[in-house]
């Protein structure tokens, strides 16, 4: 199955950005002669120096998490024209393969938890939602997201709460709750914030309605990545599905060590692009860690990797043939010390190794050297290797789900 051309960022939703940022009297705000939507040379200054403020805030450092940056007209600035972009492209992308579960239904309503100013509500509403609720404990920051819709002509409610609260939480029923890069953010720190992030979604998917799903984003860091994974899994063990991106659905098999993330590849708009050069912050690719979850059981105990390989643990492949099954390929391709290129996967029978010699030993195995990380196949005549399993020259692979492309 090719799934249909990826999400993009409407071509005039950046000069909106744009004017918003200049309108809080960021430093070098200066419109440029003959076109609003690019950026000034003071304003490139000025805006990519932030940037490298909240990069180094969001990932190395990590002190900007949960902290109101958005009240510093300069880091405001930074955020609208770099990562505002990068998050509406990353829920745009989910929701259009979220509609590979849903089909072509309606998607009706829906809350965003932790919306800042509003990309994750954006994008909600230009997929189609036709009533989106933007929840953020900060009222500046949806004041901002309203501004937004409002240019763009959508009907945005909003809703002031803190997601670290019992009470007050925005009634359903909702089609879609979304959670973006906010779940690091609460209880960062906290012994028991795994349990405590579990139990909140748990609390937000009673306000699901049947057929409801969740939508989980968060950073493709080592710790945000695992910690998100942990989360995943307690979902699991209570009654979920995860839809996408796993087909595994038991406790993840890269745990406790490794991690999983997607990674899309994507066109920036021009002047993110010049921005990006000018911070030295490369875009090339949209990475995250993501999950659609649809609760669909009641509570069960979720097997190990090890319980379906007897014997083994979740690197090593299962004992009986993989043939026939979907996996989802989780890595990028790797060259062993033998020579064979190889992929981590990930399916029914777990997580494992799948390799090849380097060069193509048949037709059927051509695809397999052109294969991207987050893609869905199937292989047969797969052999038994010391690590994984291995193809030759009788062996057939198959992409049966290429993931979309952002523009």
């Amino acid at each position: 199955m090719v799934l249909s051309e990826g999400a993009s960022l409407p071509e005039d939703i950046y000069e909106t950005l744009v004017s918003v940022w200049r309108s809080r009297g960021g430093r070098g705000a200066r419109v440029s002669r003959g076109d609003p939507g690019r950026l000034s040379q003071d304003e490139m200054y000025a805006v990519s120096r932030r940037i490298r403020d909240l990069s180094r805030g969001f990932t190395r450092e990590r002190s900007l998490a949960g902290e109101r940056y958005l009240g510093d007209p300069e880091l405001l600035g930074a955020y609208l024209l770099h990562y505002w972009p990068i998050s509406f492209c990353q829920a745009a992308l989910c929701l259009r393969m979220m509609r590979r579960t849903r089909g072509e239904a309606q998607l009706g309503s829906a809350l965003d938890v932790g919306a800042g100013p509003g990309p994750v509500s954006l994008a909600l509403l230009h997929a189609g939602a036709r009533r989106v609720t933007a929840s953020d404990r900060s009222g500046a920051a949806l004041d901002l997201a309203r501004r937004i819709a409002d240019d763009r002509g959508y009907p945005l409610s909003t809703r002031q709460w803190d997601a670290l609260s019992t009470t007050g939480m925005p009634p359903g029923p909702f089609d879609v709750i979304a959670l973006a890069h906010t779940l690091n953010e609460l209880w960062a720190g906290h012994p028991e914030r795994i349990a405590l992030r579990t139990s909140l979604l748990l609390r937000l998917g009673e306000q699901l309605a049947p057929q409801g799903r969740l939508l989980v984003i968060e950073p493709a860091l080592m710790q945000t990545a695992q910690e998100a994974i942990r989360v995943r899994d307690g979902l699991a063990r209570a009654g979920y599905i995860v839809e996408m991106p796993c087909i595994w659905q038991a406790d993840c098999p890269a745990l406790p060590d490794g991690t999983c993330h997607g990674e899309f590849e994507w066109s920036p708009p021009r002047e993110m692009v010049r921005l990006s050069h000018m911070a030295r912050i490369g875009r090339e690719s949209l990475k995250m860690a993501w999950f659609i979850l649809r609760k669909d059981a009641p509570a069960r105990a979720a097997p190990s990797p090890a319980d379906a390989n007897p014997g083994q643990g979740p690197d090593q492949g299962p004992d009986q043939g993989p043939d026939g099954g979907t996996y989802r390929v989780v890595s990028e391709p790797l060259l062993s010390k033998s020579g064979r290129i190889r992929y981590l996967v990930c399916g029914p029978l777990g997580r494992f190794a799948l390799s090849a010699p380097k060069g193509s030993p048949g037709a059927g195995v051509k695809p397999f050297y052109t294969l991207k990380r987050g893609e869905g196949i199937r292989f047969a005549g797969a052999r038994k290797r010391e690590s994984g399993w291995g193809l030759d020259g009788n062996s057939r692979i198959e992409v049966v789900e290429r993931l979309p492309k952002a523009k």
